[in-house]
């Protein structure tokens, strides 16, 4: 054998291996119902994100500074690949060739080739990225430390100013479907805010946020529907009484609640918007909600709180990362949603409710408001004794 067929083989052999390695299982899921467990991963996923164009997950794993690609049909997992340091998200390009990934303790934005899948270049920002999604015109929005920056996708030069009227601390990033909305929702703070900016030109301006102290504390996760019309801001002490409140996008008004308990921690929406569903810190397993109706339809016992849900394409599987350094569980898990039954029929969208809405604004100019102070603990007594969490990046 020649030295550089036995460098493939080898290196074939490794990825295997570690592929191998990395699924404790997977089971045979003809016959699987709700909240089954059809497959178990060893590596604890930070974010999971499917590709719109292939039947595959990939999930960020910062522990292993890699990505794993899993066929959302078969659940196993295809690949794992080295993508740099300590990646936590990802955002896909609208065509699904190139995958952006934020390496949250460095100062890159790594390119990543979908179909070689290898990375293929790094875009430098002035800060760690928390974040990245994909907008109009070939932009990056990147959350830094301190900025939302925009960013060239092909070049990673600057395309103009950054987003203003907003203070950054961790948090997360959507983009509506049209990719002309940038949204925004703080970790950690108390209280929380959630933001609403338009980026469809140049210039981004700051349309929303939700006045001060409106929408609990300690931000925990952020997700918008897959139709825009809606998006729910999870946070630790839930919007109202240990809730997940359902926004109108338009104009931030709350449609409704899911109802979780102590102590709210990710949300995922199914593909169609018709199933929520959500962790909690006091309850070991995912709750699924009628999202038109806010009714419980049952629970998924799970080992521990999740960090990170999402369902695949079809909407049969729920993927749960736990990756929280206080679980007793670090791995990832899919769940079988049961949607390939009937669904609960929706209902009509209960009319929204008479609370406080922030007034659309024409320049990205802010008001000034109190400042937010960093949440420790969860902002409220926990029934069972955790170390203190820190701001996820």
């Amino acid at each position: 054998m020649t030295p550089l067929f036995l460098f493939r083989f080898a290196r074939h052999s490794v990825l295997g291996l570690i592929c191998g390695l990395s699924t404790l299982f997977v089971a045979n899921n003809a016959h699987a119902a709700f909240g089954d467990i059809v497959a178990q991963y060893t590596f604890p996923a930070s974010s999971l994100v499917m590709s719109p164009t292939e039947s595959l997950m990939y999930a960020t794993i910062p522990s292993q500074n890699s990505v794993a690609i899993i066929n959302s049909n078969t659940l196993v997992v295809e690949d794992t690949v080295f993508v740099g340091s300590s990646p936590t998200n990802l955002a896909f390009s609208p065509d699904g060739l190139k995958a952006y990934i934020a390496n949250s303790t460095s100062n890159f934005v790594a390119v990543f080739d979908t179909q070689s899948r290898t990375v293929v270049d790094s875009l430098l920002i002035p800060e760690q990225p928390q974040d990245v999604v994909f907008g109009n015109s070939n932009r990056l929005w990147v959350l830094g430390e301190t900025e939302i920056f925009q960013i060239d996708a092909t070049t990673g030069n600057s395309t103009g100013p950054n987003v203003g009227g907003v203070f950054v601390y961790s948090g997360s990033l959507e983009i509506s479907p049209d990719r002309n909305t940038l949204y925004y929702g703080d970790y950690g703070l108390s209280p929380s805010t959630l933001y609403k900016i338009d980026v469809s030109g140049i210039n981004p301006v700051l349309l929303l946020q939700t006045p001060f102290g409106t929408v609990g504390s300690n931000g925990e996760d952020l997700t918008i529907s897959y139709n825009g019309s809606y998006i729910c801001y999870t946070v630790g002490s839930g919007q109202n009484n240990y809730d997940i409140a359902k926004f109108r996008t338009s104009d931030f008004a709350s449609l409704g609640s899911f109802v979780t308990g102590p102590y709210p921690q990710a949300m995922a929406w199914s593909p169609d918007d018709v199933v929520a569903y959500a962790s909690v810190h006091t309850l070991p397993g995912i709750m699924a909600f009628d999202a038109n109706t806010f009714l419980l339809l049952g629970t998924m016992s799970g080992p521990d709180v999740a960090s990170k849900l999402a369902a695949d394409s079809t909407g049969r599987y729920l993927f749960a990362g736990y990756y929280a350094y206080f679980s007793s569980f670090m791995g990832t898990i899919v769940f079988d949603t049961g949607r390939t039954e009937p669904t609960p029929t929706p209902t009509p969208t209960p009319t929204a409710t008479a609370t406080p809405t922030a007034t659309a604004t024409p320049t990205a100019t802010p008001s000034p408001t109190p400042t937010s102070t960093p949440c420790m603990g969860r902002c409220s007594p926990t029934p069972r004794p955790r170390p203190t969490p820190h701001p996820r990046p």
